[in-house]
């Protein structure tokens, strides 16, 4: 294994995942625990932070990934902290995990910078080709590329696109005040107005809580997003940088936090405004009608994309990723094995994302 694969690495492979984040860890690692190899097709070059909270169920993950891999990202989650269920993980502690221990399997080979134009497939393999012309080839190919996945194009050509939800998520992650450090429950939610503040306590290695994430849905400012070309014709197109946000909307967020939230989150979430450490993230949902086709699978966001506040995507990323490998392993035919893990998936995706878009429905006046 590799994080930095050569251009002398042989392109033909086993499984190829496209989408090195959290769902394609896992299904990478999950399929390594019952012996089948894999590449990791990452656009990036290692990820940058790009969610707040994720309750990880610890012998789920187990279940899923085997147990020399739960080992791994035991070492780096807390073992401890693993087999409580009340309090979530920082996102970039969960993802930490999971690619140490994908970076230990050897077999799972990493490719970063690879980013995937184009997929497809004939009657003897699949195929993913980057925007440089490198192409992979392989007898699987898995879609974990998330909401605006290149994957799902191919998959279902009439329904490529995941839906704007009507309103945007600003995330942080912010320190606890020591005031208050062993006073605070679980997850909890607060109204002001028509918007509202989530406030995820996060759990350490160590068991100790000194940081919360935070998520203010906010369904106000579509004008805004759109004007920045974040949102396009009811669909999310990217998430924004903090400079494509007006400086006068940090402001204005600033000002309006301190008197819409009560303490102990309040400062944090002020302060968080006025230096820009924030991440405006439109909410994208995505309800499948399949998500098999031949030997192409989505799994993750790419496959049902939800809004953050069922507080399931990396569950149901798991349980896609436990699915695959059940299917997978000696399957005498890649395309039968992925139409049953579709049979076993897809009632469970669709009834996710449908709760969710009641949530969304209402919280936004859509």
């Amino acid at each position: 294994m590799s994080p930095h694969a050569s251009p002398s690495v042989p392109r033909r492979c086993r499984t190829l995942v496209v989408g090195g984040s959290l769902g394609g860890l896992t299904a990478a690692l999950a399929l390594s625990a019952n012996g089948l190899s894999s590449t990791v097709l990452e656009r990036t070059a290692g990820r940058t932070q790009r969610g707040v909270a994720i309750l990880v169920a610890g012998a789920q993950l187990q279940r899923a990934i085997g147990p020399e891999a739960h080992q791994v990202v035991g070492e780096v989650l807390g073992r401890s902290p693993m087999g409580q269920m009340s309090l979530p993980h920082a996102w970039w502690d969960v993802y930490s995990a999971l690619r140490r221990a994908a970076e230990a399997d050897p077999l799972i080979t990493l490719v970063e910078r690879a980013h995937v134009a184009e997929v497809g497939q004939d009657g003897s393999s699949a195929w993913a080709r980057t925007d440089s012309g490198e192409t992979w080839t392989a007898d699987v190919l898995l879609g974990a590329d998330g909401y605006r996945s290149v994957v799902r194009r191919h998959v279902d050509t009439e329904r490529p696109h995941a839906a704007y939800a009507g309103y945007v998520v600003w995330l942080g992650q912010s320190e606890l005040p020591s005031a208050y450090r062993g006073r605070v429950g679980g997850p909890d939610f607060f109204s002001h107005e028509d918007e509202m503040l989530a406030v995820y306590p996060l759990i350490d290695s160590s068991r100790e809580v000194t940081r919360f994430g935070w998520g203010w849905f906010d369904p106000t400012r579509n004008d805004l997003f759109h004007r920045i070309g974040a949102v396009e014709g009811g669909r999310v197109v990217r998430t924004p940088r903090v400079s494509d946000v007006p400086e006068g909307v940090y402001r204005e967020m600033a000002d309006r936090a301190g008197g819409a939230w009560h303490e102990p989150w309040r400062d944090a979430v002020v302060r968080a405004f006025r230096e820009r450490e924030v991440i405006a993230t439109p909410v994208a949902e995505y309800l499948p009608r399949r998500v098999v086709a031949g030997r192409v699978a989505l799994l993750g966001d790419a496959a049902h994309a939800q809004t953050p506040m069922t507080g399931a995507g990396f569950e149901e990323a798991v349980s896609d990723a436990t699915a695959l490998a059940e299917v997978l392993p000696g399957a005498a035919s890649p395309v039968t094995a992925l139409e049953r893990y579709e049979l076993s998936r897809l009632a469970d995706m669709r009834r996710r994302v449908s709760g969710g878009q009641s949530f969304s429905r209402s919280f936004s006046g859509v």
